[in-house]
């Protein structure tokens, strides 16, 4: 079949000048445009395709070439692709909340926050998530310019408009530190450490919190270690203060500097100085020359 025509306007199948005919006669019938279809004796025009259309079953066609046969997507991502993808993540953040509280409070029998350990530890505050964080943008950006950075499909996905950099930056602050930390510091590691021990709690939520993230930073082995190592610090931060809170905070921090980057630096700055300009960001606000 030739392709298609794309068309925005509403399309509508029309019916053709030919007589009736049975199945077996559409079968046999040399047609012209093959564009066509039997309807209960008659001959229809095909409707052209939209554009909507089009997009949608080639997002769909890449994305089961990627996921089924490992082929890596050859597709253009459009915004409203993008933008509906970060929604169906934001959503996903919160039923993944309403099941963590099940999990966690046993139905309501029990208080969440606290269960998870939402304290400051006496020797971990505020100030130290700051530092923390900055020290882990400082040891990104030293890890990027000494291993091989490739553009990321995150990078990629950031340049296709400022309502995608937008999206990608609340997401980013209001609902990744806290959700991912529920999960993978909260109730996986608490779980894990009661079945085993902290060494084996730690190494495996590094190594689960850093293979779901590693596919955005495919490309660029200076990020895919730089995330391994934001994971690695984490868990060990949850291990030493036995509490969630200090977690969140500086997880909020490092994506926090990076989205604000993210939305006051210009397009051609995030590919591949991101971690850079938000570097140099964070030493701005701390008062530091970096």
């Amino acid at each position: 079949m030739t392709q298609q025509l794309r068309t925005t306007a509403p399309a509508r199948a029309q019916k053709l000048d030919l007589p009736k005919m049975t199945y077996e006669q559409f079968l046999e019938w040399d047609f012209e445009n093959p564009h066509v279809e039997w309807v209960k004796g008659e001959v229809v025009m095909m409707a052209p395709v939209s554009n909507e259309h089009e997009d949608i079953r080639t997002f769909l066609i890449a994305l089961f070439r990627y996921v089924i046969a490992g082929e890596h997507p050859s597709l253009t991502m459009t915004t409203p692709l993008v933008l509906a993808a970060l929604a169906g993540t934001f959503v996903a953040h919160v039923v993944t909340m309403i099941i963590s509280w099940w999990a966690v409070t046993s139905g309501g029998k029990r208080p969440f926050w606290s269960t998870l350990g939402w304290r400051w530890h006496h020797q971990f505050k505020w100030m130290h998530a700051v530092v923390l964080a900055v020290a882990m943008l400082v040891l990104s950006f030293g890890l990027e310019k000494v291993l091989p950075h490739g553009k990321t499909e995150l990078e990629r996905l950031l340049e296709l408009s400022s309502s995608v950099r937008i999206a990608v930056a609340l997401l980013a602050v209001l609902s990744a530190p806290l959700v991912e930390e529920v999960v993978y510091r909260g109730l996986l590691y608490s779980a894990i450490q009661k079945a085993l021990d902290w060494r084996a709690s730690v190494a495996i939520v590094t190594f689960l919190f850093a293979v779901v993230h590693i596919p955005q930073y495919w490309g660029s082995p200076g990020a895919i270690v730089a995330i391994v190592s934001l994971s690695l610090v984490l868990t060990l931060l949850r291990s030493a203060t036995g509490q969630l809170l200090p977690c969140v905070a500086t997880h909020f921090v490092f994506n926090g500097v990076q989205a604000v980057t993210l939305l006051v630096s210009p397009p051609r700055r995030l590919d591949p100085g991101t971690t850079e300009a938000a570097l140099r960001f964070a030493g701005r606000w701390l008062g530091l020359d970096l």
